[in-house]
């Protein structure tokens, strides 16, 4: 089951926000021992942000299990990207670099040219070989990127039951139980070259990817 928009709005906040509640610690241990107004208040916050983490958590998963498509169907393709993530409230830009072959889906994410994370995807499962941080998902990421490139007939055979794609010329909208829920459109051209935008109306966030290709050899 999706949030809501009333409580995604409620819950929406920077990646680093979601740790602060660490900090509260102590404040709300005080607050057993002198029950002052302020005191309380600080227990509030404690509450407040552990049901953020929660939420912020079920957010990034993204509601649909991870989708099993052979990496073979987007091509041999060696990419680097901009992902810019937006929602309610904040924005994130990270950098990526992606290297598919007919086995593996490789997803390096980047940080001011250091790796921050990467890990493996062989259309079954995903394997960390560096732990991604507090915050993201790998089978957010996988999805994601399987919604946005991957051949129709072979996302619409790895969705669960109820979900349905249609496609046209520069937009593909996906469907769930007859409500769209997911819009995604592209610019002329190749999807690697150039700028992809994945709008998840149900999660109410905007995936926008600017792909650069350093080597393509797409079916």
């Amino acid at each position: 089951m999706y949030p809501d928009q009333a409580s995604f709005d409620s819950h929406s906040r920077s990646y680093s926000d979601f740790r602060n509640y660490q900090g509260l610690g102590g404040k709300a241990a005080s607050a057993r021992l002198n029950p002052s107004r302020s005191n309380v208040c600080s227990a509030l916050a404690l509450l407040a942000a552990l049901c953020l983490s929660a939420c912020a958590s079920f957010w990034l998963s993204g509601g649909l299990p991870l989708l099993k498509i052979a990496p073979a169907t987007l091509g041999i393709q060696t990419v680097e990207q901009r992902a810019i993530i937006t929602w309610p409230g904040g924005q994130k830009t990270m950098e990526m670099a992606l290297d598919v072959n007919d086995d593996t889906l490789t997803v390096i994410g980047l940080a001011f040219g250091a790796r921050l994370f990467s890990f493996d995807y062989d259309g079954e499962k995903i394997i960390e070989t560096k732990p991604l941080p507090d915050g993201f998902s790998a089978v957010r990421i996988v999805n994601d990127l399987m919604l946005a490139y991957a051949p129709p007939d072979a996302l619409r055979a790895a969705l669960p039951s109820g979900w349905t794609v249609h496609e046209e010329k520069g937009a593909r909208q996906i469907f769930l139980n007859g409500k769209l829920n997911i819009s995604i459109r592209y610019a002329e051209g190749s999807p690697w070259q150039g700028r992809v935008a994945l709008d998840n109306h149900a999660l109410y966030y905007r995936l926008t990817l600017d792909s650069s290709e350093t080597t393509s050899d797409a079916p």
